[in-house]
């Protein structure tokens, strides 16, 4: 009985801590770094106990605000490649896809993320751990493209690495001259493919 109810409150802990992100994404929005703790309480419908029961205070919060958007970000861009680890065209255009996809997801938070404040709030090595792990995706994609006589021997890793990356953190630019979200990731790969391989066909 006691395990059923500390399992209980396990997972009551983990669903308002969920809660409480996703309020807070939304005022964080709004608000950049000056978010409100009672704000972001009320709108999750939580006690602002409950609140700092999980998040000592506001740099706390903005801590786990940008971990929870980098986690979700790394997930969606590794899940959507990984089908096609045997086509690396297909996983380009899936890469190209989920960045998009992304960009347009968090594009209320596009200002506030660069704030140079949120990184200060950071240990020093979290924003180079994370480009790490951002351009590690594109990598691997690159070299096993590389391996199957698909890609281009002569490419240089971290630089091509880094296009690709460059290419849908960028698209948020381009998001309203399309027609669609599958349109502008079918444009870049177009423009990637001929760079990686010097032609588009299979």
């Amino acid at each position: 009985m006691a395990s059923a109810k500390g399992s209980a409150k396990r997972t009551d802990a983990l669903t308002n801590r969920a809660r409480i992100l996703q309020a807070a994404l939304t005022v964080f929005a709004e608000h950049g770094l000056d978010l409100e703790m009672n704000e972001v309480a009320a709108l999750a419908k939580l006690g602002v106990g409950t609140l700092y029961g999980h998040f000592a205070n506001r740099e706390d919060l903005l801590r786990a605000i940008l971990q929870s958007v980098v986690e979700d970000a790394l997930a969606q861009l590794r899940a959507a490649q990984a089908p096609y680890a045997a086509d690396p065209r297909a996983a380009l255009q899936a890469l190209m896809l989920a960045g998009i996809r992304l960009q347009e997801q968090y594009r209320p938070l596009s200002g506030v993320l660069r704030d140079p404040r949120l990184i200060k709030l950071m240990d020093p090595s979290y924003g180079q751990n994370v480009r790490i792990q951002f351009l590690e995706i594109p990598r691997d994609l690159l070299t096993r493209g590389m391996q199957m006589g698909i890609f281009r021997r002569d490419l240089d890793l971290n630089i091509i690495a880094v296009i690709m990356v460059g290419a849908f953190t960028s698209a948020i630019d381009l998001l309203d001259t399309y027609r669609s979200l599958d349109e502008l990731a079918e444009r870049l790969t177009h423009s990637l493919l001929l760079m990686l391989t010097g032609s588009v066909e299979p």
